[in-house]
């Protein structure tokens, strides 16, 4: 009898086991420790393999594509480090040593460390002075400001005599409301409806047609930043900051 109770608590002890090893293998987290354990231990490559784990569970945060952004780096594949180091930087534009890493492996790509060539003085003003907050941030910024200009505007309403109290507030907070949704709708466009996109390989031919035997226009390196303009059948068709226009190969250029 004994023997049966052993063995029940052993099968019992060994499914719980395989049970929370399961669950650990799925805990992204878990997963996202682990693959800091490999790279301190230099194995950047199984680093990689835990942190595309951990992307493809539909997880994304800053700390996860900038940890991607260092193994690519560690690697000497500077196109893939560039590429989630601005997907990092769209999420947390603050973060002063994710700066650092960005110029730093721009500089070994011989990219320039901005390529906006934004002709409008208003657009890149706003660009400049939104630069160290994220996208969530100025709409959280611009909903609350909205909220509470109208919060004011409905004390004008009800309250006549007071609103003549609160009439400079008001109208800070409505010029605050109007600059913030400008820029939100600045950022919105350059982030959102633009599609920009990193070149991952070394020297990418860019096509005039999206054909493989056809002329190239011009020559492509590593790291350079291009907008999206389309993509089909394994192709994409780009525009430098130049203007000019043609198609690579899909994989050539990662899109941010």
């Amino acid at each position: 009898m004994k023997r049966y109770i052993i063995t029940l608590l052993f099968l019992s002890l060994s499914f719980g086991h395989a049970l929370w090893a399961q669950r650990s293998a799925k805990d992204p987290n878990q997963l996202f420790y682990q693959a800091n354990t490999y790279y301190e231990e230099k194995d950047y490559v199984k680093a990689l393999q835990n942190y595309d784990q951990v992307f493809g569970m539909g997880l994304e945060n800053g700390n996860l594509y900038y940890n991607i952004g260092n193994s690519f780096f560690k690697l000497g594949k500077i196109g893939y480090a560039i590429l989630f180091y601005e997907k990092a930087k769209r999420i947390m534009p603050q973060d002063s040593d994710l700066k650092s890493n960005l110029a730093y492996a721009k500089s070994l790509a011989g990219s320039p460390v901005s390529q906006d060539t934004t002709k409008d003085l208003i657009v890149r003003m706003i660009k400049k002075f939104s630069k160290e907050w994220n996208l969530s941030t100025i709409a959280i910024v611009t909903i609350s400001c909205y909220l509470i200009t109208m919060a004011l505007l409905m004390i004008f309403a009800l309250n006549p005599t007071f609103a003549k109290k609160v009439r400079l507030l008001l109208w800070a907070f409505l010029i605050l409301f109007f600059l913030n949704f400008t820029m939100l709708l600045v950022r919105y466009h350059g982030e959102e409806i633009l599609k920009h996109g990193i070149v991952v390989q070394k020297e990418v031919e860019v096509k005039y047609e999206p054909i493989d035997r056809a002329t190239t226009h011009y020559v492509l390196e590593e790291g350079n930043e291009v907008l999206i303009i389309k993509t089909r059948e394994g192709w994409r068709q780009i525009k430098r900051f130049d203007s000019k226009i043609g198609w690579v190969k899909k994989d050539a250029v990662g899109e941010i």
